[in-house]
């Protein structure tokens, strides 16, 4: 009788969801504590400060979590890890993250604080001005705002992930040698 032997690969899913579920949460966490020290993204009007603050505090984690998976993953292969493998599962996590961060969003939007896309909406109408068919623009896509702000959430967050992935994994890869030199034997 001859036995099989299955090698079961380890693949970094479950890493990259847990990180990308993790930052969606601060992401959403972050939203409101923004709110809560009177930082508004969406302002045109925004404070050089304010911007500097809410980008370093939304993209730092980002990278993070990213680089965190990466190296994670490395250390469960042995301190080995090829381009594609890291770069693969540093995309895993910004794809993740992407969907997540969308959802987020759009239950925000939906559920959680309604009168912030108003403001948005009012944003827009007031950067409209006096033009008839700006206005009209933007009360037309009053209700597929929300679904909007998701999907370019998803696309920034997945593009920029992306770039991450690939820096990161160019900087991680460290690939496992053919063959391991012997040193010579001494008598």
């Amino acid at each position: 009788m001859q036995e099989q032997v299955t090698i079961i690969e380890k693949k970094p899913n479950m890493l990259a969801f847990k990180s990308a579920i993790s930052y969606a949460l601060y992401f959403l966490a972050l939203i409101f504590i923004f709110k809560w020290l009177g930082i508004d993204q969406n302002d045109p009007n925004i404070s050089i400060s304010d911007k500097i603050i809410s980008s370093l505090a939304t993209y730092i984690p980002f990278i993070l979590a990213v680089v965190y998976v990466q190296t994670t993953w490395k250390k469960e292969l042995g301190g080995y890890i090829t381009f594609g493998k890291a770069f693969s599962t540093g995309f895993k996590v910004a794809a993740y993250a992407g969907l997540f961060i969308a959802l987020f969003l759009i239950l925000y939007y939906l559920v959680l604080d309604r009168n912030a896309l108003n403001a948005i909406m009012n944003a827009a109408i007031e950067t409209a001005g006096d033009d008839e068919n700006k206005i009209k623009g933007v009360e037309m896509m009053r209700p597929y705002m929300i679904y909007f702000i998701g999907f370019g959430a998803a696309i920034t967050y997945t593009v920029f992930g992306l770039v991450v992935s690939l820096i990161a994994a160019a900087i991680l890869k460290n690939e496992r040698p053919l063959y391991a030199e012997e040193a010579p034997a001494t008598l």
